[in-house]
């Protein structure tokens, strides 16, 4: 997604002046980790390399950016396993490095150990326990709009940490980022919160999550009619660090007038990106139901 966001940035920079030229320095590319592993999911890892900040982007040269013949080695304290690639049509990049055998489990620890380039690109991430949810309930606001609540119920003996991911049935591809995904207890430590469930409003250019839907809702809204799938996820304190890092730093990508003073967050050793766990549980949620289903 970040060449989304670049392309975004040098429109504006184009449309501002015409005859200032910025010289690109030598760069080197790094390798970009995206990846993750869910309670009784496979481990899915993206691969691609970073580009340089004034790269002219067209279909050839995203594509040049895949990368498609790492070893990719997943761990336990238990067993091993070399994830295998796959083509998958409905993402971007379309290839996917994935687990067969090794799930994910609660409380357990995983390690990726990625060999390109006569290097070695290793991370450690964990799947915490579960979160306590009491309830996700869709209520109506209008006669064509509704909102989402989840009350979670946080337990004391921890700092927790929460991602909201949402699926809207007809009008996404996948499962994504609501418009305020991260959540911690800092001010609710052991006490029932309820929070409300949003749409992301971030650019989608590709129109990938059927955002320009054109209906007549507000940013916080669904339609009245909707049928979504809301999943909740808690996630160690370094997964929540770097996740956050990454969504601010998209945030400020589409933001001109915004000044990042430090690096994207990462816990790649040997490259960038993110390697994270999550332990989630995913509720059926649609109108007039006492309580959302729960279907995971």
């Amino acid at each position: 997604m970040k060449h989304l966001y670049y392309l975004l940035l040098l429109g504006i920079l184009n449309a501002c002046s015409s005859e200032f030229e910025i010289e690109q320095l030598d760069y080197e590319p790094k390798v970009v980790v995206d990846g993750w592993i869910e309670n009784n999911g496979q481990a899915k890892v993206y691969l691609t390399y970073s580009s340089p900040f004034l790269t002219q982007y067209d279909s050839t040269t995203i594509r040049e950016t895949f990368l498609n013949n790492a070893k990719v080695t997943l761990s336990t304290d238990d067993e091993t396993e070399i994830l295998t690639l796959y083509k998958e049509d409905n993402f971007f990049p379309p290839f996917i490095y994935k687990s067969n055998r090794i799930l994910g489990q609660e409380g357990q620890s995983y390690t990726i150990d990625i060999e390109v380039d006569n290097k070695i690109i290793t991370s450690t991430t964990t799947i915490p326990k579960l979160p306590h949810i009491d309830k996700v309930k869709m209520n109506a606001v209008s006669d064509t709009a509704s909102i989402i609540l989840a009350t979670i119920n946080d337990p004391v003996e921890a700092r927790n940490y929460y991602y909201l991911q949402i699926f809207n049935k007809n009008y996404s591809t996948q499962f994504h980022a609501t418009k305020f995904p991260m959540l911690n207890d800092r001010d609710f430590n052991g006490e029932q919160h309820t929070v409300q469930i949003s749409r992301k409003t971030q650019p989608d250019p590709f129109n990938t999550n059927n955002f320009n839907s054109n209906r007549n809702l507000l940013p916080e809204e669904f339609g009245i009619n909707d049928t979504v799938y809301v999943k909740i996820s808690t996630l160690d304190k370094t997964s929540f660090e770097v996740l956050n890092g990454i969504y601010i730093d998209l945030l400020n990508n589409a933001n001109p007038f915004s000044f990042i003073s430090k690096k994207t967050a990462t816990n790649i050793e040997g490259g960038i990106g993110r390697w994270t766990g999550f332990a989630s549980v995913t509720y059926l949620v649609y109108l007039n139901q006492e309580s959302a289903i729960r279907i995971q």
